[in-house]
């Protein structure tokens, strides 16, 4: 076999060299490509789980949404409920117990004066009252006349004392007393007096009493 020989000089031949600078940009570029693309994936599915959290969470309003206005009908109901209550209650509050008046009056009228008529007007149960049970707003107060006969002006005295003794009548008023036309020993009067709300009224009536159905 013949042997080969190399006739280029040796100040001649090519030598071979490594190229650090190149190596390490090239080794760089790749590590810079393999980060983003690693940041991307990364982010990429980030943004897929916060999407599916958005969809989960317009879900979820939705839902409540639907559950808000199927209640809004028994928030209306439980509005009307109140007010209804609130209503009874003021009705109740400043209503006139006329049995009470009467039999109240049949205790003090004495025996010897017998009553020819009797009126009795009240303000609406829905009228608002001061203190002193007359109405503010609304009707007038409510108010009682009576008319009858007895036989001396002391008697008829007497009755005016003994209204007085009843707490739901006020401002009583004699408005005239006279002898009888047919018979001089029979004395005719007249009395006025305002109905005032009895002071347990203030009370305010016991929810368990007030039966309200819903709508």
């Amino acid at each position: 076999m013949a042997r080969r020989i190399n006739l280029v000089p040796p100040s001649e031949r090519a030598r071979t060299t490594t190229n650090v600078g190149m190596l390490g940009l090239v080794a760089g570029v790749i590590i810079v490509l393999f980060g983003l693309g690693l940041a991307y994936y990364l982010l990429s599915n980030t943004l897929d789980d916060r999407k599916k959290e958005l969809e989960d969470v317009k879900r979820e309003t939705q839902q409540v949404v639907a559950q808000v206005a199927s209640l809004r009908q028994y928030e209306d109901l439980a509005a009307d409920r109140e007010a209804t209550e609130e209503l009874v209650q003021g009705v109740y509050a400043s209503r006139t117990l006329v049995a009470d008046l009467l039999d109240a009056m049949s205790l003090v009228v004495p025996e010897n004066v017998w009553l020819d008529n009797l009126n009795l007007t009240t303000a609406d149960p829905g009228t608002t009252v001061d203190a002193g049970g007359r109405a503010t707003t609304g009707s007038s107060d409510s108010k009682l006349s009576l008319s009858g006969s007895t036989y001396s002006f002391e008697d008829v005295a007497q009755l005016l004392v003994r209204l007085q003794l009843i707490s739901s009548l006020s401002d009583i008023d004699l408005g005239n007393a006279a002898s009888a036309s047919q018979d001089a020993t029979v004395k005719s009067f007249s009395i006025t007096a305002v109905v005032q709300r009895p002071e347990n009224m203030d009370i305010p009536l016991p929810l368990s009493q007030v039966e309200v159905e819903g709508l």
